[in-house]
């Protein structure tokens, strides 16, 4: 356990140091991934359909900011639908402002959650995403959270009927799509409401004055959000889907856990609590230590000339001289 939180301090130390570059990088890492997996789900743009483009996009999202590797990124992504179908991509932008116009409403900043949250849903992680959020973001996020889930949800559903999109012979068309695959279906709604109690469980445990809310925050909403997908499954029949829900949910605890000990590390074995007063009212304050292990000082001795022992027959030479 020491061994890792002086990891957990020098990590932090060169985070803090080079900050401005690390939150760069981060953000050219993310952008990367969501276009590699657009990549994979689409790729119907030949142009953009390439590791070399993507790199290079990712690279000019990284000197943007936020908002406009956001707004890149969207870009592709309705690049990659015209070339599939033209409905499929006008529903996208029209899910898209309405996104936007929502999250300003609400004061949300993290609008990387709605382009991060379809990429997580087809690599079977969307949940890490408001596992995230509820534990490092406001309330504010959470207008992000359901409009990248209804994002995600709708996009899925295009790839797994791109084949007939692109049969000339089906008249499939993307509202028909909307209307009997995703509005129709129950399990759509279950897949909001999950994502939803995550964020709120994980937020709302987190921002209580209880020991270990950090932790309990994400043991409660993971459990919470796969009962209720579990519950979600079972009622529509779709058990195959249940080891990819398992998988999932184990990915989401082992990042919950991996950034409650990188970003909150009480020791809850030494709180204190504190009570005082003043005219008006008492005060009652319970102070909680974070786990720190200070680094070990280096004594750096200089050794010279002068602090050197003299040899024996210096040392009884000068005795004598003393003595005279």
């Amino acid at each position: 356990m020491t061994f890792l939180i002086q990891i957990r301090t020098k990590i932090r130390h060169f985070i803090i140091t080079r900050e401005e570059w690390v939150v760069r990088l981060l953000r050219f890492a993310i952008v990367l991934a969501v276009l590699l997996v657009m990549n994979r789900c689409f790729g119907y743009q030949k142009i953009l359909n390439h590791w070399w483009v993507s790199v290079v996009i990712a690279g000019i999202s990284m000197l943007l900011p936020l908002a406009g590797s956001t707004f890149i990124v969207f870009f592709v992504g309705l690049m990659h639908l015209m070339t599939l179908s033209t409905d499929a991509a006008v529903i996208a932008l029209v899910l898209l402002a309405i996104s936007y116009a929502v999250s300003a409403y609400f004061r949300s900043d993290d609008t990387y959650n709605m382009m991060v949250i379809p990429a997580c849903r087809y690599l079977n992680i969307p949940f890490v995403v408001p596992m995230e959020a509820g534990l490092m973001r406001s309330i504010h996020e959470l207008p992000t959270i359901i409009c990248g889930s209804v994002l995600s949800y709708y996009l899925k559903t295009v790839v797994e009927n791109a084949s007939s999109f692109l049969d000339p012979n089906t008249d499939l068309s993307a509202a028909e799509l909307l209307q009997g695959q995703i509005l129709n279906n129950s399990m759509f709604y279950i897949y909001l409401v999950a994502m939803t109690a995550m964020f709120l469980v994980v937020y709302t445990v987190r921002t209580k004055g209880i020991e270990h809310a950090w932790l309990v925050g994400v043991l409660s909403g993971v459990v919470v959000e796969f009962v209720l997908m579990l519950a979600g499954i079972l009622f529509t029949g779709e058990k195959e889907n249940i080891p990819l829900l398992v998988i999932g949910n184990v990915v989401t605890l082992i990042v919950g856990l991996g950034m409650v000990f990188f970003a909150r590390g009480f020791d809850y074995t030494r709180t204190e609590h504190v009570q005082f007063e003043d005219d008006e009212y008492y005060y009652y304050v319970t102070a909680v230590p974070k786990m720190h292990i200070p680094e070990q000082e280096k004594e750096i001795k200089r050794i010279t000339s002068e602090t050197l022992p003299l040899p024996v027959d210096d040392l009884e030479e000068t005795e004598e001289t003393q003595d005279n």
